[in-house]
This record gives C-alpha cells, structure tokens and sequence, in this order.
C-alpha cells in the first residue's frame, strides 16, 4: 500500500474537496508539504475560484430585436 497519494490523485483530490467544501485528509497535507508542483495545483485553483466568485452571475442580455437580428442572421 502506497503511503502517499499520486499527483494526479491530489490533484483530483484537491479539486473535489475545493467543490464540496470538505477538509483535505492527512494524506493530501503531507503530499502538499513535499510536492510544490501539487502545491502550485492548489494555488491555481485557489485563484480561479476566487475569480469565479468576482465574475458577474449573468451578462448584458439582448434587447428583443438584436435576438431578432440574430435569429434572422442565422437562418
């Protein structure tokens, strides 16, 4: 039995654990201490997630006749 997880496991890990809010086990902090390149991982999913958090929940919509436009343009 391996004692510590894969990078692609962590890595899977780390990005469940960001969704479902639920703690990093043992396992996955020990890795994290001994592994940057899973650390940078963690980083960058830090940062999305907080860009995702900034981002407007929906764009500028479009008036009735540019969908009409639209609607035209296409067919």
């Amino acid at each position: 039995m391996k004692l510590l997880p894969s990078c692609r496991d962590v890595s899977e890990y780390l990005s469940e654990a960001m969704d479902s809010g639920r703690p990093l086990g043992m396992h996955v902090r020990l890795h994290l201490t001994l592994c940057e390149a899973c650390r940078r991982v963690l980083a960058q999913f830090a940062l999305i997630r907080h860009g995702a958090g900034r981002a407007p929940e929906a764009g500028p919509s479009l008036s009735d006749e540019a969908k009409l436009r639209l609607r035209r343009a296409l067919e």
